[in-house]
């Protein structure tokens, strides 16, 4: 004997006017924009709608022939609103359209509370009582569209609880104070957080500077640039980078890019040769191309300031690595007639690592393997204060400085 299972038929087009209506239902209270329904179906089935209906003008035609939905228009603003109210869900549209509105008083028509806040909200007030008819009201919707009408009543209800009298109203998070905030762009267009002052270069040409100074620099100076000048990086890279400054760089790709460089101004600070410690270059190599980058500088007429290399974090005690980097350091004090000594700014009177300076791990960074710990606030800032010394002790000294 065989048996055969009977036949179910399952109507795509049925299901999908369910699933519409349902979305229409929850905003109930003042209307569904086209926007919002199709936001809220991909998040119900995680299906685009244009996908379907190609453009809205379609779904619009389509929406206004399903049975029980109607739209009216909006005089304030002439948007299209969406309703609908079918004889099994009528006490649905009943219970959120006596709900508060969610929508704060004095915005604009739209603005409304993000989801996200409105979860957030409903787990803060789980423990109030809540009416046994609100539960079975949602409980028979559930039951009406197969599951359809989701738990977006559910977040919506809890979202339009009545302010607290003592409660005072806060700033959105956007527009809260931030001392670490940047911009990307003022109200000018210009790059950066700030207005361009007269002792920095045109970015768009040497890209990020201090006092005049054209900055090359490894990741170390790029997070000057970007977290206490305020530039912001180049758009269209896979590698963090602000001009000369550029995440993860080494001695010979900077002697390749000041080569190639369009513009290299008269005086440059730069900072380069930690990443070739961390990758463990031999001694040999890292002269090799520390003389090639001097001798790029040299011949663009470009005598630059070199800096010496701030203690490696990642490696503390006398390890090969600090060995290095101290040969390293007194290369370039004997080879350059500018130098900034920065390593001794970082170290205690007995030789140990400033540690309260440097971040509190090692981070990946976008242009090496190796990870690095760069400098905190505090140490940036230190940074630009000995950088900021020295220049002006060297302006006040020496003749061939004097350019303002």
């Amino acid at each position: 004997m065989v048996l055969f299972a009977p036949n179910t038929f399952y109507d795509a087009e049925e299901d999908l006017k369910a699933q519409l209506r349902s979305v229409i239902i929850t905003h109930s209270k003042e209307g569904a924009t086209i926007d919002e329904i199709i936001d809220d179906y991909k998040e119900l089935t995680g299906t685009h709608l244009l996908s379907i209906f190609f453009n809205r003008t379609v779904l619009t035609k389509y929406l206004s022939m399903l049975d029980n939905v109607w739209c009216t228009t909006d005089s304030s603003c002439g948007l299209l609103l969406w309703f609908c109210s079918t004889p099994r869900t009528k006490h649905v549209v009943h219970m959120i359209q006596q709900q508060r509105s969610p929508r704060a008083k004095g915005g604009s028509y739209r603005q409304y509370m993000p989801r996200a806040i409105a979860q957030n909200n409903q787990d803060h007030q789980t423990t109030r009582p809540t009416g046994g008819t609100e539960m079975v009201a949602s409980t028979e919707a559930s039951n009406v569209f197969n599951g359809f009408v989701y738990n977006e009543t559910m977040q919506m209800r809890a979202s339009t609880q009545p302010a607290r009298s003592y409660r005072s109203k806060r700033p959105p998070r956007m527009v809260r104070h931030n001392p670490y905030q940047r911009r990307t762009s003022d109200r000018n267009g210009t790059t950066g957080w700030r207005q361009s002052r007269s002792d920095e270069l045109d970015y768009s040409m040497y890209g990020p500077s201090y006092h005049r100074h054209q900055l090359v620099g490894d990741d170390f100076f790029l997070a000057i640039a970007k977290w206490e000048l305020g530039f912001s990086f180049d758009r269209g890279h896979i590698i963090d980078m602000s001009g000369l400054c550029i995440s993860g760089l080494t001695l010979s790709e900077a002697a390749t890019r000041v080569e190639v460089a369009p513009f290299i101004a008269d005086h440059v600070l730069v900072n380069v040769g930690t990443v070739d410690l961390l990758h463990g270059r031999e001694m040999i190599d890292l002269i090799h191309d520390f003389d090639q980058l001097v001798a790029r500088f040299r011949e663009r007429n470009v005598e630059p300031i070199m800096t010496t290399l701030a203690p490696i974090a990642n490696s503390g005690g006398r390890t090969p690595m600090a060995d290095r980097l101290l040969k390293l350091n007194e290369y370039i004090c004997r080879t350059c007639p500018r130098t900034i000594d920065l390593w001794k700014n970082f170290v205690h009177a007995n030789g140990t690592v400033r540690f309260e300076c440097y971040q509190p791990g090692p981070r990946k960074v976008s242009g090496s393997i190796m990870p690095h710990v760069l400098w905190n606030k505090l140490g940036r800032q230190l940074m630009l204060g000995v950088l900021g010394n020295e220049i002006a002790t060297q302006l006040t000294t020496d003749e061939q400085w004097r350019y303002y």
